[in-house]
């Protein structure tokens, strides 16, 4: 039998020679009579190398197989020895010359192939598989010998936020530690809720084969309400965040980001999404949308049943705590009135701790997650949509009542650009929606509004200017203007606006409508509130 010489004294780890490609071209003869026909034997130096950095130079794993049929000499045998790595898409080949059947890795050559060239992180094991596929060339067509062996390593370096199983563990636990389960929606989020005692408390960690601990960086560091960062070590030497006192808590770790949180189970809402349940509900759960005016206030308006009723909160993908009345004995919903809630798990708020719907009717709920408050309204109590009245010289109508329900912007800001069918300056684009937390709160969020330079009928330019109507139509409609200086054909007046900084409005059906805002750059958030008569322009 012949050996084919394709390349010369190639070294497994010499990383210039070698060749990184998407997939073995041998794949398509890689089946299942090679693999069983093969005479190629592969053995290794064991079947888990755990590389030590403090070893640099010292051969860490070597590769020996045995040679392929012998076909005689009317054959040449070519040797393909090929690397991968689970969880990589690429490979290294080579081909083998003399013989040798051989290949050595130091820790460090090993290291450096690893974790700069398939990616794999420190301190993290994976599956490494070498292939040998021996091919013959002769008078008659022979199938490969194929013969592979995949040994585990382990790499050095920093240690890495994984876990195979995440435990709580310390005085505020007690003698047993506690498994953590993970977020059905995040594997990477791990969450706990329970009782605590005051103690310290720490995370411990099971990764293949190390044994590691999630801990805070300096030693006895107190709990806080918001994230906590948190480093990841070997246990015997992982320090604990300290529980002040005996209580629910909610725990909450992150291996994304790194992340600690131990808060008291009332003492924040974590929510991402909220819902009413109940037999005042029904069957099926209700989301309470976020308002657009603010990200902790959260509406909504509809018909309930008279029954139970309370408000589940999924957060990390699952729905363990649920809003309910701050006193356990008060079912009451106190009509209209702003009270504070508790949190309690889910459970207990579907059998026991919860409000009663008195009546079947339309309500109108407002929860502040912030301030920890609800206020639900029945149709008795409810916020009343604004009434004003003008001279509607448009429908001749005088004097012309109209519940405000819309608001719409109007002024130079778009260059009178209008909707089809709508008068000059009216687009639908630019309304602001009312808010199902007060209906006297209007918002528009959106593109970044429009800010044109335009000279008025006086000859004054403005950049951006608006106003705000109750009606899409400019003669005589109620308006709210801004406080500058305006007189009905004599001269217009503008305000010029920061951003987020609360301006006072003018209503009414006078010189108030000739008082523009000047829109800041970028504006692309707007909230009236008719009722206070501010508004505010700002960047979301």
């Amino acid at each position: 039998m012949k050996n084919r010489i394709l390349f010369s004294g190639l070294k497994a780890v010499s990383l210039g020679l070698l060749t990184f490609t998407a997939a073995s071209c041998n794949d398509d003869i890689d089946n299942y009579y090679s693999r069983n026909q093969s005479e190629i034997t592969i053995e290794g130096s064991g079947e888990y190398i755990k590389l030590d950095e403090s070893k640099p130079d010292e051969v860490a794993l070597t590769i020996d197989w045995s040679p392929a049929h012998d076909y005689g000499y009317d054959y040449v045998t070519t040797y393909q020895y090929e690397m991968r790595v689970s969880g990589s898409g690429g490979s290294i080949e080579e081909y083998e010359d003399y013989g040798n059947f051989h290949r050595e890795f130091t820790n460090a050559e090993l290291q450096d192939l690893l974790v700069n060239h398939f990616g794999v992180t420190t301190s993290t094991a994976v599956d490494v598989t070498f292939k040998i596929t021996a091919s013959f060339e002769g008078p008659t067509l022979k199938v490969p010998d194929v013969e592979e062996k995949t040994i585990k390593v382990k790499t050095y370096g920093p240690k890495q936020f994984v876990a195979d199983t995440l435990y709580m563990a310390g005085t505020a636990v007690g003698d047993e530690r506690v498994e953590l389960s993970a977020s059905e929606a995040d594997a990477q989020v791990y969450s706990y809720t329970g009782r605590l005692e005051a103690g310290t408390i720490n995370f411990p960690v099971v990764n293949f084969d190390e044994y590691n601990a999630i801990g805070p960086e300096n030693p006895d560091t107190p709990i806080e309400l918001s994230d906590m960062p948190a480093v990841i070590t070997d246990q015997a030497e992982a320090n604990y965040w300290v529980v002040p006192e005996a209580d629910n808590y909610r725990i909450t770790v992150n291996l994304s980001e790194h992340t600690v949180r131990i808060v008291a189970a009332g003492a924040v809402v974590d929510v991402d999404q909220m819902f009413m349940a109940g037999t005042a509900v029904g069957d099926e759960q209700i989301e309470i949308k976020q308002t657009l005016e603010n990200e902790n206030l959260y509406a909504w308006k509809g018909e309930l049943k008279a029954g139970t009723f309370y408000l589940p909160l999924t957060f990390n993908g699952a729905q363990e705590m649920a809003i309910v009345p701050a006193d356990a004995g008060d079912k009451d919903i106190h009509d209209g009135s702003q009270q504070s809630f508790g949190q309690v798990a889910t459970s207990t708020a579907e059998t026991s701790r919860n409000w009663e719907i008195p009546a079947d009717g339309t309500y109108r709920i407002v929860v502040n997650k912030e301030e920890k408050t609800i206020t639900i309204y029945s149709a008795a109590t409810d916020l009343k949509n604004m009434e004003v009245s003008y001279n509607n010289t448009t429908e001749g109508i005088n004097p012309y009542t109209i519940e405000v329900t819309k608001l719409w912007m109007w002024g130079s800001f778009n260059k009178s650009a209008n909707d089809p069918g709508l008068k000059p300056g009216f687009q639908e684009q630019y309304t602001l929606q009312q808010s199902l937390a007060d209906p006297c709160v209007f918002v528009y969020s959106g593109e970044p509004l429009p800010r044109e330079n335009v000279t008025d009928a006086y000859g004054v330019a403005s950049v951006g200017a608006v106003k705000f109507l109750v009606a899409n139509h400019e003669n005589n409609v109620y308006a709210y203007g801004s406080t500058a200086d305006a007189k009905r054909n004599d001269h217009n007046g503008y305000t010029e606006v920061t951003s987020n900084a609360p301006q006072t409005l003018v209503a009414g059906q006078g010189h108030n409508r000739y008082a523009f805002f000047c829109i800041p750059e970028g504006c692309n958030f707007v909230v009236v509130n008719i009722r206070n008569l501010t508004v505010v322009f700002d960047q979301k």
